[in-house]
């Protein structure tokens, strides 16, 4: 048997643009491209090659799938995965007690450290690397801030290697609310103070929730249902618009901001089962408005059972009552909302109107949803002291044993992909 075993001839190899093409059609899930990288030398030259990264992210629709999200209340774990990848093994070690999450966007996180020296930091979950940042110079006496992070305009965020940008907002309550603006660059590696603006009387601050990316414009919600924006072209802070109390009041004051699929900015909320997208509309003399674009029965997506449960044993929280389905969070690349139902989590795909629950029972604020494509590459200038979380060694110790087991499924996979495509 071992010298039959012994004399056996290895199958040849597949021609490099086969290859080329069974490896675009894997999923777009991170942990795919990775897994294949594991194989050989040849794999992973293919795999970590630009081009082909390019023509992949395109294969796939050029959006990001949505590999879990970030949450920032205490007694509910830090990341969720919603997708098999190491993001969920690199966060899983982190928690509430170190980190507080900021901001998503275009394959990194931007996190708050309070043991380290140097609090902000940059990470991509994917590689692993971590890029830290200097506090911004307005650090004392801040009553209310928040951060968001973006790339660097004309590079499209379609990796996440590219250069970036932190914005810092903060107010400062010695005369009365006055929020500041200081950006920070990757490529300068400094921070500018931009831009500042008084604040209303009437407003407590910055509410904890993502911004919303329209465009070239930042926009944030107050506290005060005042939406915030920040022109990145201008550096000009401003006040968009309000969201009516009435409106809000109808929603439990659950709301995000986002995107509309045509460029406005909008924000939805849920009212009963009723899902409702609404757009601002802006006339000539500058007076705004807001417009239904839609409305989505969310009954006709959830079980039954689902529903059922929904309607009773509903807790009461003051004079008001425990929402049972709320609007949480939004994915702007993959424009998915995240909905909490009964203490569950579901994501609905706005292109498919698919739903699916993606976490178990649980206490959940405002989060923050991550996607990203699978990145070889490590943040745009960091440097080699930088603290870097290798998933090659840390998140996937892989064994030669793990690797021929692998190997022999994914020989499989590609064999019946390719009898497929041959039939079509």
């Amino acid at each position: 048997m071992d010298e039959f075993a012994s004399n056996r001839v290895a199958p040849p190899p597949l021609p490099h643009d086969l290859l080329l093409e069974i490896l675009l059609r894997l999923p777009p899930e991170p942990i795919y491209l990775f897994r294949a990288s594991l194989v050989s030398k040849h794999w992973r030259g293919l795999v970590h090659d630009a081009g082909f990264l390019r023509r992949f992210r395109d294969f796939h629709g050029g959006t990001p799938p949505v590999l879990g999200f970030f949450n920032n209340q205490p007694w509910s774990p830090l990341f969720i995965p919603t997708a098999c990848s190491a993001a969920a093994s690199a966060a899983a070690k982190m928690s509430h007690k170190e980190v507080w999450v900021w901001d998503c966007r275009h394959g990194l996180a931007l996190l708050q450290n309070h043991r380290h020296s140097s609090p902000l930091f940059v990470w991509d979950l994917v590689t692993g690397d971590r890029r830290y940042l200097p506090m911004p110079p307005a650090t004392t006496g801040v009553g209310f801030w928040n951060g968001a992070l973006l790339h660097t305009a004309g590079h499209g965020g379609d990796c996440p290697s590219s250069p970036f940008l932190v914005l810092y907002l903060c107010s400062l309550d010695s005369n009365g609310y006055c929020t500041y603006a200081y950006v920070y660059s990757s490529e300068t590696g400094i921070w500018t103070e931009t831009a500042s603006i008084a604040m209303p009387s009437y407003s407590t601050g910055i509410a904890v929730k993502r911004t919303a990316l329209v465009e070239n414009t930042l926009h944030w919600i107050l506290d005060n249902s005042f939406i915030f924006e920040f022109d990145l072209d201008k550096h000009r802070l401003g006040l968009t618009a309000r969201i009516p109390d009435g409106m809000l009041r109808s929603y439990g004051w659950d709301v995000v901001i986002m995107a509309t699929e045509d460029g406005l900015l909008g924000f939805a909320g849920v009212d009963g089962f009723d899902l409702h997208l609404w757009s601002m509309v802006k006339s000539i003399d500058g007076v705004v408005t807001w417009t239904r674009r839609s409305t989505i029965d969310l009954k006709k997506l959830l079980a039954p059972e689902v529903v059922a449960t929904c309607t009773v044993g509903l807790k009461p929280i003051g004079f008001a009552q425990e929402p049972r389905v709320k609007i949480i969070g939004f994915a702007e690349e993959p424009r998915v909302i995240f909905i909490y139902v009964r203490s569950s989590i579901y994501m609905l795909h706005l292109k498919s109107m698919q739903i699916e629950e993606v976490s178990e029972k649980g206490t959940y604020g405002s989060i923050y949803p991550y996607a990203s494509f699978y990145t070889p590459g490590t943040i745009h200038g960091g440097d080699d002291q930088a603290e870097v979380s290798n998933n090659s060694s840390d998140a996937f110790a892989v064994t030669a044993a793990n690797i021929r087991r692998w190997l022999k499924r994914v020989m499989q996979y590609f064999t019946v992909v390719f009898l497929f495509s041959c039939m079509t």
